[in-house]
């Protein structure tokens, strides 16, 4: 069943499909391709998103084998390209990073068998420090 789609949205989907075929030849056969999001168009400079910074640099490093792959695809497209209004002058690169979600820390529960039986004695003569000392020993009663 094809859904019949009015027509400046079936043009436009062209269009965007036509910008991600480039961008992707563009891309084709490098490290990049892993990081990259998606492409667009803004006023005549062709924008290469990317998930990660050092994206980035690779991007600036291998600028001119990029555009090469992509004059070789618009030389064989040309006439499709034109159509769907994917003309550009330079290509650039921007970032879009997802936030790191950190996890969460795990809630443990001490699961050892208590081996002191609470019957210590405690040879301490500061009073706050005794009855710091007392209270340990009274919990390890109550749990023994």
């Amino acid at each position: 069943m094809q859904i019949n789609l009015p027509t400046f949205m079936r043009v436009g989907i062209e269009r965007h499909k036509a910008i991600q075929n480039i961008a992707t030849v563009g891309l084709e056969g490098l490290s990049l391709s892993s990081l990259f999001r998606y492409a667009k168009i803004k006023g005549n400079v062709l924008f290469f998103v990317f998930k990660h910074p050092n994206a980035k640099f690779e991007f600036a490093y291998k600028k001119e084998d990029i555009k090469a792959k992509m004059r070789g695809y618009y030389s064989l497209f040309k006439e499709d390209l034109k159509a769907n209004n994917v003309l550009f002058n330079t290509i650039e690169a921007c970032v879009i990073a997802e936030p790191i979600k950190e996890p969460e820390p795990k809630k443990t529960t001490l699961d050892f068998v208590e081996r002191s039986g609470g019957n210590f004695e405690i040879a301490c003569s500061d009073p706050r420090l005794r009855a710091l000392f007392q209270d340990i020993q009274k919990t390890i009663k109550e749990r023994a």
